[in-house]
């Protein structure tokens, strides 16, 4: 009786003898398979995956931008405890939910009072009207800078821009100019559910930052 291994590796030596083997034929778990055309762009992906040392840092938080703290804590210790260069890692850092104001340049913090939004308060007691995580230590641009790959969930975008917008305004008009206003190290992927997972795919851990 022909086993069902055996019925697919004679369909598959008939279409290799005829050169019509589907690509999906070949696919495997872990992601470094073509991929559609359509898809977004995920370079960070394929870059982070090459690391020798890979994480995928995912916060939701804003207070205190806890996430790039955890992050410049795991690029320190490999540096000065592993004695690993930050050109053998592979470091993502994902924001969503509160945390996708840290993705927001100055302009849309002042705009719309994010800081205060966020219940943050800086050195004075006031709420901030620029990004406080832009630059500086442990900031956007020092992650940036050591080679760490910054997203944003464009579903956090879209749920902020409702929320701006209120029962009577433009929430695709805000959707548009928060996004035209995204930090330039930032990449707005669509989901950071999915980015999650894509990582997971390719064998990057991931660590959840409450």
């Amino acid at each position: 009786m022909t086993t069902p291994r055996r019925s697919f590796l004679g369909r598959l030596a008939a279409l290799l003898a005829v050169g019509t083997v589907p690509s999906t034929a070949f696919a495997t778990p872990s992601g470094a398979t073509t991929r559609p055309a359509t898809w977004p762009d995920e370079r960070w992906l394929e870059a982070a995956a090459n690391g020798e040392h890979r994480i995928f840092v995912e916060t939701g938080t804003l207070t205190d931008a806890i996430g790039l703290r955890r992050t410049v804590n795991y690029l320190d210790a490999m540096k000065n405890d592993y004695q690993v260069p930050e050109s053998r890692l592979g470091v993502v850092v994902g924001v969503h939910g509160a945390a996708v104001a840290i993705a927001l340049n100055d302009a849309m913090w002042a705009k719309h009072r994010l800081g205060e939004r966020g219940g943050l308060k800086g050195a004075t007691g006031a709420a901030p009207t620029a990004n406080p995580f832009r630059s500086g230590a442990g900031s956007v641009e020092a992650l940036a800078a050591r080679g760490v790959h910054l997203l944003a969930c464009n579903n956090s975008l879209r749920r902020l821009s409702r929320e701006l917008a209120g029962s009577g305004g433009d929430a695709n008009a805000v959707h548009a100019e928060l996004t035209a206003n995204v930090q330039a190290p930032f990449l707005v992927v669509p989901a950071m559910i999915v980015a999650v997972g894509r990582a997971q795919e390719r064998n990057i851990p991931v660590t959840m930052v409450a």
